[in-house]
């Protein structure tokens, strides 16, 4: 990577829109926490914000979130093109007033990682899945730019599913209303009347990455820190 990419890497970060959800890694002694918050603001070459999770959803996290912890975040940003940016970087400071922040240094190096089809991104979403004017509330358990996998019992839709079209709608942040459509190419019989449904998806990549916007939950099968 030239230093030029590598500067434009960098400015990615000051394009990120505050309140945006980033994924927040915080590296443990034995382990890993990994947890959503948002994105405060930052200035450059001094310090990234964001705000500090409660306790609950720290947990035993919630002793780490201190000045010299290193964290790796992971971003998607509004106007990135489907492109996720990385990086790890240590805590430089927290504070308590007038609100709980966590500031980070500013990262020296920024990975950015291209939202490819094939790239199937962990999720646990839930949506309603519609097929042939028949519903059913399920779990989005995967999902790419082309397709996804959902999980859903199978009581109340059709006896033969491949090869259905159906639409997938997800209400998304702030109450909005998100829908998919593809096609059934896949079902696989599960346990306790659950069918897990490949679905292929036409092409909707800004629908898909506006997803991933409100839902980034895990995003490191993308590349390695």
């Amino acid at each position: 990577m030239t230093i030029q990419e590598l500067a434009e890497n960098r400015l990615q970060v000051l394009q990120m829109r505050a309140g945006s959800i980033v994924d927040m890694e915080i590296v443990l002694p034995a382990n890993r926490k990994r947890i959503k918050t948002e994105f405060v603001g930052a200035l450059e070459n001094q310090f990234i914000i964001l705000n500090h999770p409660s306790h609950q959803r720290l947990g035993a996290a919630m002793d780490y979130v201190k000045e010299g912890t290193e964290v790796i975040v992971r971003a998607l940003p509004e106007e990135g093109d489907g492109q996720i940016i990385a990086f790890k970087e240590t805590i430089k400071s927290v504070t308590t007033h007038p609100a709980r922040l966590i500031y980070l240094y500013y990262p020296n190096e920024v990975q950015t990682y291209k939202l490819r089809a094939q790239t199937r991104i962990p999720t646990l979403i839930p949506a309603v899945l519609s097929v042939e004017g028949k519903s059913e509330v399920g779990v989005i358990k995967d999902i790419s730019l082309a397709g996804l996998m959902f999980d859903v019992q199978k009581t109340h839709l059709p006896e033969e599913l491949k090869e259905l079209s159906c639409e997938i709608l997800i209400e998304g942040k702030d109450a909005k209303k998100l829908t998919l459509v593809g096609k059934v190419c896949r079902v696989k019989e599960n346990q306790e009347d659950i069918v897990s449904l490949g679905i292929h998806l036409d092409s909707q990549d800004e629908q898909v990455q506006a997803i991933l916007k409100d839902y980034l939950i895990d995003i490191s099968v993308l590349g390695n820190e």
